[in-house]
């Protein structure tokens, strides 16, 4: 008898759920573009200080200005690396003598704190770089070959 009681129950369990109302989209789906948005588009060519690497210790010195770059000390620059984006190549120049860092890009020269370097001039050629400033020029190649 308590087979039969059971087996009446059943049916009941599984009756069926009226159909739901159709759902409406109310926001356009997510993209990588929608979600992802810096808001610090920072460039990848300046050391990152985020983690403080790049902090000077206590009591050390602060930094003093880049020597201004000059015709004759063009050629004391070296090509560390070129870069290409969207927005096109980009070279990160350093100069051997102080370690100041400068970057080509669209045919100008700009200095650690982006402002451009007044007459310098420059073209990224494969892994060559063509400076020219005040009549003189000077060539480099990608790790010193």
């Amino acid at each position: 008898m308590l087979k039969i009681i059971l087996l009446a129950a059943v049916p009941h369990c599984y009756a069926q759920v009226p159909p739901t109302a159709a759902v409406a989209v109310s926001t356009p789906p997510a993209t990588v573009e929608g979600l992802y948005r810096p808001i610090n588009a920072r460039d990848p060519m300046v050391p990152s200080t985020f983690f403080g690497d790049h902090k000077p210790k206590t009591g050390a010195v602060p930094a003093a200005e880049p020597a201004a770059l000059s015709s004759s000390t063009i050629a004391n620059l070296s090509l560390t690396g070129i870069m290409e984006d969207s927005s096109g190549r980009q070279a990160l120049l350093t100069d051997k003598a102080s370690g100041t860092v400068y970057i080509l890009k669209g045919g100008k020269v700009f200095d650690p704190k982006r402002k451009p370097v007044p007459g310098l001039e420059g073209v990224i050629r494969g892994k060559q770089v063509e400076l020219r400033m005040d009549g003189a020029s000077a060539t480099l190649n990608l790790h010193g070959k």
